[in-house]
């Protein structure tokens, strides 16, 4: 059995918190963005103090939540891997080593991977997730390139 945290969702749905058996406290937040004419959610994890230790539970519980979250075949979430302390790769690792647990238990969770250099040098590693079923899917990632290009 997997260990989860128990999470609190906002009334509006757009964010998650929890707290960690460390003591940590997690905010889960997704922001709505228009990709062409898909509605997405971008998901951003913050962590309130920086945590000391490795916490499976937190990955477990964030796979839930966004499990959950693609079981509507017409969600579709991205995340952008943030750059500004260098550990955008080590993050982009972390999340890919997530999608390969995730899709054991959410078989329906499909995954792109799309990286970009900025003009600074640096890596914009990013993935989208959507469901197997959204018919939508070469159009969503159409799109989400495009988003990305023009940034």
């Amino acid at each position: 059995m997997l260990h989860l945290y128990n999470v609190k969702r906002s009334e509006d749905g757009l964010s998650y918190t929890f707290t960690t058996r460390f003591n940590i406290t997690y905010k889960l937040a997704l922001t709505t963005y228009l990709l062409g004419e898909v509605n997405a959610f971008s998901l951003s994890l913050y962590p309130e103090s920086e945590p000391q230790q490795v916490d499976y539970w937190i990955k477990n519980t964030v796979i839930k939540i966004i499990g959950d979250i693609l079981a509507k075949d017409s969600n579709v979430i991205f995340y952008v891997c943030d750059s500004e302390d260098e550990r955008e790769d080590q993050r982009h690792k972390v999340f890919e080593y997530w999608f390969v647990k995730a899709s054991v238990g959410y078989t329906y969770i499909k995954k792109y991977n799309y990286c970009i250099t900025s003009e600074n040098g640096y890596n914009l590693n990013s993935s989208i997730l959507y469901n197997a079923d959204n018919y939508l899917e070469n159009y969503t990632i159409d799109e989400f390139k495009i988003a990305l290009g023009m940034s």
